[in-house]
């Protein structure tokens, strides 16, 4: 079920959390952590190195990194993803016990994906008022983490917390301490990662798109001679769910079963007309001045941008079922005069009245608002996917990237001052650094298979994102300079490494018979163009490429297994997610063949074949271990049964899982493929090949070489508070 459900709850019946009570809390500890995504050891020391990062270089001087043998930094979790590993930090315990293992778990009602870092309970019972559905009960999200985390059993035991962005953390729960989530806080769409904006008047290099990630929409451009031009345009808003559309639904679905495409697609009109919200706008484009510029104008709220910049924050506001008003905000950077092209942003949550909790308590996200203004509340804010869609260019992303961290940084500014009064502990998230590795490691790798003509000009992308982080540092150790017994760490949750040849691991599993198509089905190559590449039963042609889950459901929700493309009565194993196999297990799979019996004989024929997979005489994995060896807990049952450990030596090669498997595609395109994409760093390796980072302001002497649980130990050591009980973690130095 969507979030944008939860728009409905939220209006109808309003969720909030309560505030603090009205005794502050202080404390004489101070421990301030910021958390750095993808800040990578290696990396970091050879920027230091270079006399790039005065601050980390002073922290490293007065303080600890560790270091013994081969083994640098922090180790990062199975399998090395940001939601998994974080989790990890958290709660201080293994993915078998908070129960979160990917970006993607699958949904094993249909062997489908679902969203890893929280579900939605079905809707229950719903009254039926002047057309619109009302659940009276169901649809509330929880959280998949199924451990308490570190800020609550701080808080019970008194300790101030605050917790600035922390990734994997939405929906947020009930706690006495301030937190904001990051990564897994959608727009106000719905959408995790944000729905971007592109209205353009380049009809001959652009098309009219709309996903669930961007929409791409033609607009007219109206000239007053040489002086100035208008747009009209519209922006479109959250779904309207209100609205009953069962039998709309029920309607096309007739039609489809029918073979009667001009029937369905003119009830698909009605139906997205009946779902879908939107507010207009008028662009006045000004030529008078030296440079052009833009105001934006959305129902009386104006924003204005310099060619190549962008507006501040503007409202918008939206109507569901044409009466219930949601607002939110956007920025709009003007990309081109001609042709016209005008990029928004995703639409953030209103912080001042949001339709979601978006903090704890309630009315935290407008105090920061009021302090620094309207804010991204989703999480990954920098625009990755409107780069990897080329929406934006790359000085485009780098520029929109660059709001993000000063955005970012305004917000750590109004964290350490509330900290200054309070003490006990903060923790600061910075996620751009991330972002900006995977995004642009291909401008300053050579051996990458993405090239751009302009490539060259960004070389350094990845060294300006290292210095911007270095300038944060210095500012915090400026800050906490009051307080000389304070303990500062910096940690991150894995290191990086070049992703230049990504793996189609279905096509694997199909090619090597473990997962098996319907009798019938053949992959062909291309002849001509009678026949295009793509999957075939006889002469029908079935597709370009095979979605394991895709199945007709009957009028109860329930899959209509004839109707895939799957046998899963020959198929033993399947992927879904980027570093895991499944097993077709009997009584966890909705028609699992694998027995216990069977199951842990075929893991290790499957693990010695990947072992032995090699691409361009290199091998494809470094490590692949079975779930029960890397993982324990009351959850080991959900994990994928199989843990890829995709190699990489962090220069020259890497290797990993494409989305396409990630979300269970088998392709025909062969099982090693280019990775021709600006999404070309990534971490999603051997963990051993990207550990994280941790850097303590004080010589200590570390107990074991660190993980992210014993971080969270640790935390729990310096305050004198009892972990809670069943915790892996361990404090990694004596307080």
């Amino acid at each position: 079920m969507k979030n944008s459900l939860l728009l409905f709850l939220a209006l109808a019946v309003p969720l909030s959390f309560p505030a603090c009570g009205s005794k502050i809390k202080t404390s004489d500890t101070r421990v301030v952590v910021l958390g750095i995504d993808g800040l990578d050891p290696d990396m970091l020391l050879e920027r230091v190195e270079r006399g790039m990062l005065p601050n980390f270089a002073k922290l490293l001087e007065q303080g600890s990194l560790y270091e013994k043998d081969d083994a640098l930094g922090l180790q990062t979790s199975w399998p090395p993803q940001s939601p998994v590993a974080w989790s990890n930090f958290i709660t201080g315990v293994n993915p078998g016990k908070h129960g979160l293992y990917d970006f993607i778990h699958v949904d094993r009602k249909n062997y489908g994906v679902a969203n890893s870092m929280s579900y939605t309970d079905e809707i229950g019972t719903e009254l039926n008022l002047f057309g619109m559905k009302m659940p009276l009960s169901g649809g509330e999200q929880h959280l998949t983490r199924d451990f308490p985390a570190f800020w609550e059993s701080l808080d019970e035991a008194g300790v101030p917390v605050a917790v600035y962005r922390m990734p994997a953390n939405f929906p947020v729960e009930p706690t006495g301490a301030v937190t904001f989530p990051d990564m897994g806080t959608p727009d106000l769409a719905g959408t995790a990662s944000g729905r971007a904006f592109l209205w353009t008047a380049d009809m001959l290099n652009r098309s009219e798109k709309k996903s669930d990630f961007y929409h791409i929409g033609f607009v007219d451009v109206i000239q007053n001679g040489e002086v100035s031009a208008k747009v009209f345009g519209s922006i479109e808003g959250p779904p309207n769910t209100l609205w009953d559309t069962s039998d709309l639904e029920k309607a096309i679905e007739q039609a489809r079963e029918a073979g009667d495409p001009s029937e369905e697609g003119r009830l698909r009109t009605m139906l997205e007309a009946e779902t879908s919200t939107s507010t207009p706008f008028t662009a006045h484009i000004d030529k008078t001045g030296e440079a052009p510029r833009l105001a934006v104008e959305v129902e009386g709220e104006w924003g204005i941008a310099e060619l190549g910049g962008w507006t501040d924050w503007v409202r918008v506001e939206f109507k569901l079922a044409k009466f219930i008003p949601i607002a939110g905000y956007m920025r709009f950077m003007f990309k081109s005069v001609a042709p016209f092209e005008l990029y928004g942003t995703p639409i953030q949550m209103d912080p001042f009245s949001p339709a979601m909790p978006i903090s704890t308590p309630d009315d935290a996200a407008a105090d920061l608002a009021e302090a620094i203004g309207p804010y991204y509340t989703q999480g990954f804010p920098d625009a990755y996917i409107a780069y990897k869609s080329d929406l934006l260019n790359t000085a485009e992303f780098v520029s929109q990237s660059d709001t993000v961290m000063e955005e970012r940084r305004n917000m750590l500014d109004y964290a350490l001052d509330q900290f200054d009064p309070s003490g006990g502990l903060l923790f600061f998230y910075f996620g751009s650094l991330d972002l900006r590795n995977h995004m642009l490691w291909h401008t300053q790798d050579p051996l990458h298979p993405h090239q751009e003509e302009d490539g060259a000009e960004y070389a350094d992308q990845i060294d300006r994102v290292y210095q911007q982080m270095d300038e944060v540092v210095g500012d915090i150790m400026a800050r906490l300079e009051a307080y000389p017994d304070v303990t500062f760490m910096i940690m991150s949750d894995h290191g990086f490494a070049p992703f230049h040849r990504k793996m189609h691991v279905n096509d694997w599993l199909y090619q090597e018979g473990y997962l098996v198509l319907k009798e019938g089905i053949e992959h062909r190559p291309a002849e001509g163009e009678a026949q295009p590449a793509g999957f075939y039963r006889d002469d029908e042609f079935l597709g370009s490429s095979v979605r394991i889950y895709t199945v007709k459901h009957d009028e109860n929700g329930d899959p209509d297994w004839d109707s895939g493309m799957v046998d899963w009565s020959k198929s033993k194993a399947y992927a879904i997610g980027f570093n895991g196999v499944i097993l077709n297990r009997v009584g966890r799979e909705p028609k699992g063949i694998v027995t216990e019996a069977q199951a842990d004989g075929l893991l290790n024929e499957m693990k010695a074949k990947l072992m032995t997979l090699t691409d361009g005489g290199k091998p494809v994995f470094s490590r692949v271990e079975k779930a029960s060896d890397v993982f324990s807990g009351a959850h080991l049952d959900k994990a994928p049964d199989l843990q890829l450990g995709f190699n990489t030596d962090g220069k020259t090669f890497g290797f990993g899982a494409s989305d396409e498997c990630a979300t269970g595609e088998i392709t025909g395109e062969g099982v090693m493929v280019d990775n021709d994409s600006r999404w070309s760093g990534s971490h999603l390796v051997d963990p051993d090949l990207v550990r994280g980072t941790l850097l303590v302001n004080k010589k200590v002497s570390f107990l074991r070489d660190p993980r992210l649980e014993d971080v969270t130990a640790t935390l729990y050591s310096l305050f004198q508070v009892q972990p809670p009980e069943g915790m892996d973690g361990e404090p990694l130095f004596q307080p």
